[in-house]
């Protein structure tokens, strides 16, 4: 008995289909895989430029992660290390709406919390020293995160434990977005919206300042 012929569509599937509708590897050469059909030709240098900061703010931190002798709260890996800020909108304690981008050209920590959180309580006066030393020249913030807690006390607790600065209730996408599995987990962005440094559990306002200046040690150095 002769075998069947083979099926012109099983053949068929094995290549895919190019854009003028017909399949096979020769189709996908002429395609670049960098390059937008409907991007316009002055995005590309710009595209460039970010690349560069990118691999710049990359390097700093392997520096800042291999440094030996440092003592304090240990930084942490994260996905986001490196990348622009996600977006993190919401209403504030005191009625108002916060956006992170409305913070472009300062430092801000962002800092996702709760008020039952343990540790959360014993790093919040770490905070507020760290928010009163910037206070003055306006370099630097913080933004608080509420994360598993209610607005009643959250009120409370900055009522006892004082922190002027926006606490966000409503940030409902805000932890899976930053990737915080648990409070208290805060983020150093810089005033380019750039993620640059993580902690998971406790850090101390030196521990936030020292990696703020390092930055701005090596932006010195860079621009001599």
């Amino acid at each position: 008995m002769n075998p069947p012929p083979e099926s012109d569509t099983a053949e068929e599937s094995l290549n895919p289909v190019g854009t003028d509708g017909h399949g096979g590897p020769g189709d996908l050469d002429d395609i670049d895989p960098l390059e937008d059909p409907g991007e316009r030709p002055a995005s590309r240098p710009a595209r460039v430029v970010s690349g560069v900061l990118g691999l710049l703010v990359i390097g700093l931190l392997v520096v800042l992660f291999t440094r030996s002798g440092d003592t304090g709260p240990r930084q942490s890996s994260s996905p986001l290390l490196g990348r622009a800020v996600p977006e993190l909108v919401g209403t504030t304690l005191d009625g108002s709406t916060f956006d992170i981008d409305s913070t472009r050209g300062r430092w801000v920590l962002v800092n996702f919390f709760a008020s039952w959180c343990i540790p959360c309580q014993a790093e919040h006066p770490e905070l507020v020293k760290f928010s009163e030393r910037h206070a003055a020249t306006g370099d630097a913030m913080m933004v608080s995160v509420v994360n598993g807690d209610t607005e009643e006390a959250v009120r409370q607790f900055f009522a006892e434990n004082g922190g002027d600065w926006p606490v966000v209730l409503d940030a409902r996408t805000a932890a899976v977005d930053f990737v915080v599995l648990q409070v208290p987990e805060s983020f150093l962005v810089s005033p380019a919206g750039v993620v640059v440094a993580k902690w998971n559990g406790e850090t101390t306002a030196d521990a936030i300042d020292s990696v703020i200046e390092d930055f701005r040690a090596e932006a010195g150095n860079a621009g001599s």
